[in-house]
């Protein structure tokens, strides 16, 4: 150490040649680790552990020390050391990390966002402490063709992804925007989300909308969809008044049990949404509520005109329970709208929890391709995966040939006649 000391100072003596009259005190500069750049302001003064020698400075003495893989380490250093004084200046260096964030956003929103094929989220999306690199980044949407980009994440530093997403041929779709927000969309009698929204994937063509939200009257609009294009629809719901029907709002805990009004059906309790039943007649009414593995519930609920009803029930599991399975749906392309026992329950990909035994039809359907049905058999406890690849309609340009049959079996037929009379 002494020798080595004795060299830096011999080195900062060429560097900094100074006069038989002149004194000075003296930095010492290490770091860990070692053998870090050091600069005094933007002069490089050599690596650590190095002595320079000081010089008077009006605004103090900037000291930089840099090494890769680390952040930068700097100080300003007050005055200068006493003439033959030697201050030690010992500097820690933080390594870089090797995380990064990636902040995901989609026009339009509550797009379907996984990054190397993970688990999927809705936009916006932030991922935190990712692993820097390249990473793959698909986004899906109903109605939209899917936007996939490969993107660099950078060490410590936050990298934004804008998506654009572009409509689907074959649809068009609808951006509905209501004051007050929160209020339920049904397109053809189908419930398609809650305002504000943008709804894909809808057939072009005259689709009656119909906008309820419990304690406003419903609004019904008969729009045009066209193709490739955004149809928007912007409304102010009007309070109810006490000569006017009345609605109720039903919470199930567990969510996701079937409601029925007087014997019909009117909707499926969802996780953090509760059913909003408007335009129920003043009067008494019968709530019956069901859902698997759990006993049944009804009760009449008397409806006041004007007025909100709330309807909270808490069900009882069922003493003899049903062992479910489950039902993973893939399909490529995805955003096929899936239909399970003939009720529309989301798009691909996706999953259909609490499948009870035996078989169940579904279907996929995408726009520009054709539909596809089966049947799917599960026993209690199964998990069920089935990928599927759905088929271009006629006249699309991307329809995959067939094999020529008749030619196939003709073939099969001269085969046959060649061996028996070889025999």
């Amino acid at each position: 150490m002494l020798y080595s000391l004795v060299f830096c100072v011999c080195i900062c003596c060429i560097l900094f040649p100074a006069s038989a009259e002149e004194k000075t005190g003296y930095f010492e500069v290490t770091s860990v680790p070692e053998g870090g750049d050091v600069f005094i302001g933007s002069q490089f003064v050599g690596e650590t552990p190095v002595l320079i020698p000081a010089r008077n400075q009006t605004n103090g003495t900037l000291i930089r020390v840099m090494v890769q893989g680390f952040e930068i380490w700097e100080q300003t250093i007050a005055g200068t050391p006493a003439v033959g004084q030697v201050l030690p200046i010992k500097a820690v260096l933080v390594p870089i990390s090797p995380f990064g964030t990636l902040e995901v956003i989609s026009s339009p929103p509550d797009a379907l966002v996984t990054i190397d094929n993970g688990m999927g989220q809705m936009t916006p999306w932030t991922y935190r402490d990712i692993s820097t690199g390249t990473h793959l980044v698909s986004l899906f949407l109903t109605g939209f063709e899917p936007y996939v980009v490969n993107i660099d994440v950078l060490p410590g530093q936050v990298t934004k992804l804008n998506a654009n997403m572009t409509v689907r041929s074959g649809a068009g779709s609808l951006q509905v925007s209501t004051t007050p927000g929160g209020a339920s969309i049904f397109v053809d009698g189908v419930f398609s989300g809650t305002t504000n929204s943008v709804i894909g994937n809808v057939p072009p063509g005259k689709r009656q909308v119909l906008i309820t939200k419990a304690g406003y009257e419903d609004y019904e609009e008969w729009v045009y969809v066209s193709n490739l294009q955004v149809t928007t629809i912007e409304t102010s719901l009007n309070p109810v008044t006490k000569t006017s029907d009345g609605a109720l709002i039903i919470n199930t805990d567990p969510p996701g049990a079937s409601v029925f009004l007087d014997g019909q059906f009117r909707g499926i309790t969802e996780t953090g949404r509760p059913l909003e039943l408007t335009s129920i007649s003043p009067g008494p009414h019968l709530v019956y509520i069901s859902i698997r593995n759990f006993e049944d519930y009804s009760l009449t609920v008397d409806v006041k005109a004007g007025e909100v009803t709330p309807v909270s029930v808490r069900l009882n599991p069922s003493p003899m329970p049903q062992g479910c399975g489950k039902l993973i749906l893939n399909s490529e392309p995805a955003g096929a709208e899936i239909y399970f026992d003939d009720s529309f329950v989301g798009v691909t990909p996706g999953t259909i929890d609490t499948v009870s035994p035996g078989k169940h039809s579904y279907r996929l359907s995408l726009a520009g391709y054709q539909d596809y049905s089966s049947m799917a058999e599960l026993i209690p406890g199964q998990v069920l995966q089935v990928n599927t690849l759905l088929i271009p309609e006629k006249g699309t340009g991307k329809e995959i040939p067939c094999p020529a049959v008749p030619i196939v079996i003709a073939l099969l037929a001269a085969l046959l006649v060649f061996i028996s009379r070889r025999v």
